[in-house]
C-alpha cells in the first residue's frame, strides 16, 4: 500500500492542495470548491492530466456527491444518519467506508478487501495520511477524503452552535438591562 499525505488546512481554505507521497514527491493536485449545487473538486496528476472528480449533486442535511474517474461516472456517495460510528456506502463502486468523523479515522473496504486507510498523522490533525492499496484507487480515495473532511468540519461546527455563532449568554457587554420607568401622578 502506498502512503499519500494531504494538508487538511489547505483543504479547508479552498485552495489548491498538493498531495505528496512518503518521499515528499508531489503526486496529485486537488483543485476546486463546494458548498453549492454543481460545485466540483478535481484531482489532477502532477503533470496536469485529469484523474478524478467529485461533483456535488444536492444540498441539505444529506448531500449527495457523484464520483467520476477519467470523466466516467463510477459511483455516488451520500451522508446517512449515524450516531458516532459512521458507515457510508459508495454506490457503484460497492465500497463501504467505516470510521468516525470526530477522530478522522476511516477504513474503506470492497467486500473484505481493504482499499484504503485514512487517518490524521500529526497531533494537531493538520496532515492526513492516505494509505491506498493500488494506484487506480488513489485519486478516488483523495476525493473521498475531501468529502469526509468536509462532513467532519460541519459536524464539529454543529456540536456547539453558540460557540460558532459568536454568542454566549452572560458574557456580552452589549446587553441592555430592562428598566421600568415609574410614572408619577399626571403632569410629573
Amino acid at each position: 500500500m502506498r502512503q499519500l499525505y494531504l494538508n487538511q488546512a489547505a483543504l479547508s481554505a479552498r485552495a489548491t492542495t498538493v498531495i505528496r507521497d512518503a518521499d515528499n514527491q508531489s503526486r496529485y493536485l486537488l483543485v476546486g470548491k463546494w458548498g453549492l449545487r454543481a460545485d466540483v473538486l478535481t484531482v489532477y496528476l502532477i503533470d496536469g492530466s485529469l484523474e478524478a472528480e467529485v461533483k456535488q449533486e444536492s444540498l441539505g442535511l444529506l448531500p449527495r456527491f457523484r464520483l467520476l474517474y477519467h470523466r466516467q461516472p463510477v459511483g455516488h456517495v451520500s451522508k446517512t444518519f449515524g450516531v458516532i460510528r459512521e458507515v457510508l456506502f459508495v454506490r457503484g463502486l460497492n465500497w463501504v467506508i467505516m470510521g468516525n468523523l470526530n477522530s478522522g479515522r476511516f477504513r474503506i473496504f470492497h467486500g473484505r478487501e481493504l482499499i484504503a486507510n485514512i487517518a490524521p498523522v500529526s497531533a494537531d490533525g493538520q496532515t492526513i495520511s492516505l494509505e491506498v492499496d493500488q494506484p487506480d484507487h488513489e485519486a478516488l480515495v483523495v476525493c473521498l477524503a475531501a468529502i469526509l473532511d468536509r462532513w467532519a468540519k460541519h459536524q464539529q461546527r454543529g456540536l456547539n452552535p453558540l460557540k460558532n455563532r459568536g454568542w454566549t449568554p452572560g458574557l456580552s457587554s452589549e446587553v441592555t438591562p430592562f428598566i421600568t420607568h415609574q410614572r408619577g401622578p399626571k403632569g410629573e
